[in-house]
């Protein structure tokens, strides 16, 4: 075996490698854009508490489109990260003149009990209960999918 042979050969094996290892890196960026997973991110781990902070009383309010006038206290919070796919449950105690007056109408129905579309992809079921004219205790469960 000549020189330029030998030269030949270890060029073609050289190529066949540095193929493999293009279609190897074709194959995981396609399996972390089909399915969400990388191993080098650290999955999030659900936020679960009792004692809200502004931040998540923000979120809760925005999620379940209550009026921003509307005075709300924090009994339960539970954010669960996902790929696509987040979801919120908030128990609150809201003050307000009238039902009506807690939620932005234009985006959900407060009678629904049912899942409601609020927009493209994200979902609201409420649950509602009167303690006393002008108190009510919210439970709202937000997900996206």
């Amino acid at each position: 075996m000549n020189k330029e042979s030998r030269s030949n050969t270890v060029l073609i094996v050289a190529l066949v490698v540095a193929g493999c290892l293009v279609l190897l890196c074709g194959a995981i960026a396609v399996f972390v854009f089909l399915f969400g997973f990388s191993p080098l991110t650290v999955e999030e781990t659900p936020t679960e508490t009792t004692l809200l902070s502004a931040a998540q009383l923000e979120q809760c309010r925005e999620r379940l489109a209550i009026q921003p006038e509307v005075a709300l206290e924090g009994e339960y919070y539970l954010y669960t990260p996902g790929f696509l796919d987040d979801s919120l449950e908030c128990h609150l105690q809201a003050r307000a003149d009238s039902l009506e007056a807690v939620f932005d109408t234009a985006v959900i129905n407060p009678s629904l009990t049912t899942d409601q579309e609020i927009a493209p992809g994200r979902h609201l079921r409420l649950n509602i209960e009167i303690i006393e004219p002008g108190l009510y205790r919210l439970e709202g469960f937000w997900y996206q999918t």
